[in-house]
């Protein structure tokens, strides 16, 4: 990591010296220096989430409530600080706030309007970690928006998630349970942190044994972290282990994400100090032929993008369809459940979010993001394989990175929309009306009925509509990047042979030392990215 920011760095000051902008370079240093790998600690209240927090971080007293009500309850990120001790809550019209970690131990924040709390520390243990940030997320009884939270906003930043259950209560409820088969689809590591071993009982190795067979029902044979705590005792040394062992991958986890967009930065450079040297040999006519080129050149490679674009837009239309008919199968699979949960007044919510967003997962995954891969490679050999004049321009793209906020972006917008939908809110008092005094069979089969006729169909046509603008969204989120990128180049081309005409009158000494300072640039332009690609990191 260290690398790469020594490399942007360098950067800066070459841009800085030859007047190219250096907006990108200041965009990707900020993000950079705030980046950080999340890992949520989530579970049902009352398990002793923020108390094992509260431990590892070592003090006596509390930083985290351990007394919140579902009303209060937010997530609370937790990062060091070797500067100052602060809060910032954040709140959902993006508006904030700032607090004294004193004032921050007795806040009650209104989970309604409140979206979360950055707890910034100067603390020994958060020391040896600094990349590391811990999110204490609310117990999942705050209601399944929680379950929607807890993905949607950190599943993209996060390394692992840390899952609680206490010694004296190793029951998977579904709302863990469906959280934990979730992450599995998108393949996030799992640690299982025991709380409260003080309390352990005499069937306390049966009971976890229990545990670790019914944990298989939702994550299947896929390995785990188990770790033992008691916050009463003050131990924590297993998980104060595991955050360790996180914080050794950090470094090179960050350097693989950022090292793209350097080279980006870094190539754009380098094709200016290229553009320039060689426009340098020509006189002001063949100049001018040269610039008539360039144009005629990035036309061309605007029309490939806009045939490709055109071409990758008529095969999502058939994706969105084949998602819609991908959730509809998986709403009608579970009709059995509903119509036992209803029979039992139980509310359907919950479990038909987990349904949609397991069925909504899964499809994007399998039909849209293959789709989204090729139209990339497509784009990238089209660009790649181009030069503007004798320059090769390039084009790079974070795969990893974009499937993830792809998924958990749509996801995100169907399940709004599923926690809002007043068919499911009314659906309950409408069948419990069909009830009365009927048979069993009869009642099963009108509640059958109802979810076919109103509850599928509905959430269906909502769902499909918001699948769409979803979809639409994040397609032209990808494609706005690539024109950025194309246009960052195209903009570096014309700067450089501009910057030729304005000197073709100097005088030759300023004109061969300007030679010696870009042939010096170029050669440690190579060193560096010659450095950076030959370490694996």
């Amino acid at each position: 990591m260290e690398k790469v920011i020594l490399a942007l760095e360098e950067i800066k000051k070459m841009n800085l010296a030859y007047q190219i902008s250096t907006d990108a370079v200041e965009k990707l240093k900020e993000e950079m220096v705030n980046g950080k790998v999340c890992v949520p600690v989530i579970g049902k209240f009352s398990t002793g989430k923020s108390a094992l927090i509260n431990t590892i971080l070592g003090y006596r007293r509390r930083i985290l409530r351990e007394d919140i009500t579902p009303e209060t309850a937010i997530p609370a990120e937790i990062v060091y600080s070797q500067i100052e001790e602060a809060v910032t809550i954040t709140k959902n019209d993006g508006s904030y706030e700032s607090l004294a970690i004193e004032d921050y131990r007795n806040y009650e924040a209104d989970a309604n309007t409140v979206k979360s709390a950055r707890i910034k520390l100067r603390n020994s243990f958060l020391e040896g970690i600094p990349d590391i940030m811990i999110v204490d997320m609310p117990g999942f009884e705050s209601g399944f928006e929680i379950h929607n939270k807890a993905i949607d906003n950190y599943l993209t930043q996060s390394l692992a998630y840390i899952v609680t259950f206490a010694a004296d209560d190793m029951i998977v409820r579904s709302s863990i349970g469906n959280i934990l088969r979730e992450l599995c689809l998108h393949d996030m590591p799992l640690c299982i942190v025991i709380t409260k071993c003080d309390k352990k009982n005499d069937d306390f190795d049966l009971t976890f044994a229990n545990l670790k067979a019914n944990l298989k029902r939702y994550i299947g044979e896929r390995e785990l972290r188990y770790c033992q705590t008691s916050s009463f005792q003050g131990n924590a040394e297993e998980l104060e282990g595991f955050l360790k062992e996180l914080q050794e991958k950090s470094q090179d986890i960050l350097a693989n994400k950022y090292k793209n967009s350097v080279l980006v930065i870094i190539e754009n450079t380098e094709n200016y100090l290229k553009t320039t040297l060689k426009s340098m040999e020509l006189s002001e006519s063949e100049l001018d032929e040269e610039e008539e080129k360039l144009k005629k050149q990035l036309s061309m490679l605007d029309s490939k993008f806009s045939k490709e674009q055109e071409e990758f837009e008529a095969e999502i239309s058939e994706c969105i369809e084949e998602i819609k008919a991908d959730v509809k199968s998986a709403m009608e699979a579970e009709e059995s459940t509903l119509v036992t949960m209803v029979m039992n007044k139980q509310s359907i919510n919950e479990h038909l979010n987990s349904v949609i967003r397991r069925s909504v997962t899964v499809s994007v995954q399998r039909r849209l993001i293959p789709r989204v891969e090729g139209y990339l490679k497509k784009v990238s050999n089209t660009i790649n394989g181009e030069s503007i004049g004798d320059i090769p321009i390039s084009f790079y793209f974070d795969l990893d990175k974009l499937k993830k906020g792809i998924t958990t972006n749509i996801v995100a917008v169907v399940t709004a929309l599923v926690i809002g939908n007043p068919i499911l809110a009314l659906i309950a008092g409408i069948i419990m009306k069909i009830i009365g005094n009927k048979k069993r069979e009869e009642v099963k089969n009108e509640i059958r009925m109802k979810l076919r006729s109103e509850v599928f169909p509905q959430t269906l046509r909502d769902i499909g509509n918001s699948i769409e603008m979803a979809i639409s969204k994040q397609i032209k989120f990808v494609n706005q990047s690539i024109e950025e990128e194309l246009k960052n180049q195209r903009e570096t081309l014309e700067k450089a042979m501009a910057d030729v005409r304005s000197k073709i009158n100097d005088e030759k000494a300023r004109k061969d030392n300007l030679l010696i300072d870009i042939n010096n640039d170029l050669v440690r332009i190579g060193e560096i990215k010659d450095g950076l690609r030959r370490r694996s990191i």
